[in-house]
């Protein structure tokens, strides 16, 4: 008999550090009457909030910028995609106009084929 082996264990997934600023944990804008403190741990505060608030704008700069990119990427290959059926529609329309002007004449040919055929019938008639 076969022995039923338990599976291997898998070692739990390590996870990255994060990578992002830390947030600053309540910043307050000083009322407007109060006096600027002068206490170094809210200066730095102030401090991380602006870079903090810089560095959210810059994300929002750089991911609009990719955004419009991506759209404008978009654009052109819809406008790529519909001038190629526009040129696929311009070819089939003129060879379908070649064709119907064709088909025409033809068309005429065999009448003034059977206007000269019926003259040459009638003067067989004539003729009997």
């Amino acid at each position: 008999m076969h022995e039923v082996r338990p599976a291997p264990a898998r070692p739990a997934p390590v996870r990255a550090a994060p990578t992002r600023a830390p947030r600053a944990a309540h910043a307050r804008e000083p009322a407007p009457n109060a006096q600027p403190e002068a206490h170094g741990a809210d200066s730095s505060v102030a401090a991380l909030a602006e870079d903090l608030a810089g560095s959210i704008a810059d994300e929002v700069t750089r991911r609009t910028e990719l955004l419009m990119v991506q759209q404008r990427k978009q654009a052109s290959a819809d406008e790529l995609a519909i001038d190629k059926v526009r040129t696929e529609f311009d070819l089939h329309e003129q060879e379908r106009a070649e064709l119907l002007r064709e088909w025409n004449s033809m068309r005429d040919l065999a009448m003034e084929q059977m206007k000269h055929d019926d003259e040459i019938v009638k003067k067989w008639i004539a003729l009997i």
